[in-house]
């Protein structure tokens, strides 16, 4: 009987030894997948609705060229009509009654700044000109930033509006 006893005794601890290493690998497993949803980036700056600004845009573009009503005109035909809204995770841009809404991430970010990463979506039509993935957003106000163009170097501003 005492045999009987002793083995039953040690396969009690073998089940219970199995059953504790079968939660620790389950608890490694889980914390292991955690840091990924703990330390995602995010800036709460950038959350809320944006309206492109002609008005520092343009004047920007001007800084030392005479005043060129005809030119500025031509200018305001091209910038303050697209709006961008930033969730966490995505954002969409409004412009002229196109609606797009993309997955981004961001990368890092200081006092001044945040660098963003498009997460693809698909293929783009703009693909052709092979434009970085990678945006810098410059907060120049607490509810202002710029982002540099990529095509004609062009600095354009936006302004919080919701």
């Amino acid at each position: 009987m005492d045999t009987e006893q002793s083995l039953r005794f040690w396969k009690r601890i073998a089940i219970v030894a199995m059953l504790t290493s079968a939660a620790l690998v389950a608890a490694v497993v889980a914390i292991g997948g955690l840091p990924i949803r703990i330390f995602r980036l995010t800036d709460e700056r950038l959350t809320g609705t944006w309206q492109s600004d002609a008005d520092r845009t343009i004047a920007g573009m001007q800084t030392g060229q005479p005043k060129d009503s005809v030119r500025e005109a031509k200018l305001r035909n091209l910038f303050g009509k697209m709006r961008v809204t930033y969730s966490s995770t995505t954002y969409t841009t409004e412009l002229e009654g196109s609606v797009n809404t993309y997955g981004y991430q961001i990368l890092g970010s200081d006092k001044h700044s945040a660098v963003i990463r498009e997460i693809e979506n698909g293929k783009s039509p703009l693909d052709f000109l092979e434009l970085s993935s990678f945006t810098v957003i410059h907060f120049d106000r607490p509810d202002s930033y710029w982002v540099d163009s990529e095509i004609g170097e062009i600095r354009e501003y936006f302004k919080r509006v919701y």
